[in-house]
């Protein structure tokens, strides 16, 4: 009897202590040639307008053609991203010879799997996650002082468009320069630059204290995660790291330490009970397992949000930055702000797997908020949106304030049209929006000429596309 009460308590005890979680996401604080002119050879799309395409075509249609468009770089990571063009974008195709043609094939796919090995590797970017194996990543990265503490090393990745600096561990550093190249890819596809520009410095500490530590003094406010400084050309992005990984670090330990207290009370239950344990005792074991497995799992999710809502704000800012270096420099006329905020949500939420980029589909909580807005009647009116100034976008860069903001989310609404289904970005015609209003032309009449339609007809083209986007960006029932 003394061996099974104590079990019995050993097992009370292990049910009464719960197993723990990480608090939510929401309290965590001109262009050169887009090929490396290596050894490479590349199937070549020459489109009617634009640039070429390089890469590799895919399949060949009477209506289209699909192809992988390859952005090699030395001493960066090399970018593939879909391209699907109509027969009447085409001018001519020029394929490489069979031969060579599979072999480039054959170095795509070699080179999805070494993305897809290295998205493994760096997936939960936890504790107890491997640094990037020798030679795994290729990526040129030098150590300098950090700006923010002379004694401490940072890390530095130097590319085109900007300069990482960071004193995050390297395995951190390695998937931000990877994911932020993707998305300065993104940028450009969309909207090619038109400027030499300058690259944007971008700041990433590993701590709340790194990051106050930069920006006390410059009367930023602290509750603000993320901004750029269009005068310095600077990006400043905080994210908790180290609390965050000393966190989980913690209760991995904390639920080691229970599970092993679990073994413990079942082998002396099992010598109690002669190995006949009682069924409503082993189920209580293995509910309390099953609790700590879906304890760790809610916490690794938490974590993984936490990462996300760190490579949105770093996209969302460098948007803003890479449109003012290269597209549309203030002296040339700027985007309206309610265009800039739309395209920037547009690409904070672009997808990256497994060294692949995918825009166009549309960001679920902004899609629901829009159609909740559009069945309440409270999107914001189109002529209300083109008129907005700049201080109406003056919300702090949280996600969630900016989906329940109406003119963000009109803003996202009207940029998310423009770009996948009139498809203006990157246009003369865009250029001519953008310079109509920085001579003052009224931003209403300045629109009409952009779309070509009246501001009441394409208000009706555009919710009627409203009421029919689905998630994935195409148009049909309700998705």
């Amino acid at each position: 009897m003394m061996k099974r009460s104590r079990s019995l308590r050993l097992l009370f005890w292990a049910s009464v202590v719960g197993v723990l979680t990480l608090p939510s996401v929401a309290r965590l604080a001109a262009a050169d040639p887009p090929l490396g002119g290596d050894e490479w050879k590349y199937d070549i799309v020459y489109r009617k307008k634009g640039e070429p395409y390089q890469g590799l075509v895919l399949k060949r249609q009477r209506d289209q053609l699909r192809m992988w468009c390859i952005d090699r770089q030395p001493g960066r990571p090399t970018i593939l991203y879909p391209v699907v063009l109509s027969s009447d974008e085409i001018a001519r195709v020029d394929m490489l010879p069979e031969d060579e043609h599979a072999a480039l094939a054959k170095r795509v796919k070699t080179l999805q799997e070494e993305h897809r090995r290295l998205a493994e590797q760096l997936k939960a970017l936890g504790p107890g996650t491997k640094e990037p194996a020798a030679g795994t990543d290729k990526l040129a990265l030098r150590e300098k002082p950090w700006v923010g503490d002379a004694r401490t090393k940072a890390l530095v990745y130097e590319s085109r468009h900007f300069r990482l600096e960071s004193n995050a561990p390297r395995k951190v550093v390695v998937v931000a320069a990877i994911r932020l190249e993707q998305a300065y890819a993104a940028y450009v596809h969309c909207l090619p630059p038109r400027a030499k520009g300058k690259p944007t410095i971008i700041f990433l500490p590993q701590s709340s204290a790194d990051y106050r530590n930069l920006v006390r003094g410059q009367g930023r406010h602290l509750l603000n995660p993320a901004f750029f400084d269009p005068d310095k050309n600077q990006i400043v992005c905080a994210f908790d790291w180290q609390h965050m990984t000393d966190e989980l670090e913690r209760v991995h330990r904390y639920h080691v330490k229970l599970r092993t207290e679990l073994e413990e009370t079942e082998t002396e239950l099992r010598k109690a009970y002669k190995g006949a344990i009682p069924r409503e005792l082993k189920t209580a074991l293995a509910a309390k397992r099953n609790e700590i497995t879906a304890a760790e799992a809610k916490n690794q999710n938490t974590f993984e949000r936490a990462r996300q809502r760190l490579f949105q704000r770093l996209f969302h800012e460098a948007f803003h930055a890479y449109l003012l270096n290269f597209v549309y420099p203030s002296a040339d006329g700027e985007l309206p702000r309610w265009l800039n905020e739309g395209l920037a949500q547009i690409f904070e939420t672009a997808i990256f797997e497994v060294g692949e980029l995918r825009i166009g589909h549309a960001d679920k909580e902004r899609l629901e908020a829009m159609r909740r807005a559009l069945s309440k009647n409270t999107l914001l009116p189109l002529g209300d949106l083109l008129r907005a100034r700049p201080k109406q976008f003056q919300v702090a860069h949280d996600g969630d304030k900016q989906v329940s903001d109406r003119h963000y989310l009109a803003s996202w609404a009207l940029a998310f049209y423009l770009t996948f289904d009139r498809k203006l970005l990157g246009t003369p015609a865009l250029d001519a929006y953008v310079r109509d209003l920085k001579r003052g032309t009224d931003p209403l009449d300045a629109f009409q000429k952009l779309t070509g339609q009246s501001l009441s007809q394409f208000e009706r083209n555009f919710l009627d596309y409203l009421k029919h986007l689905r998630l994935d960006g195409s148009v049909g029932g309700a998705g």
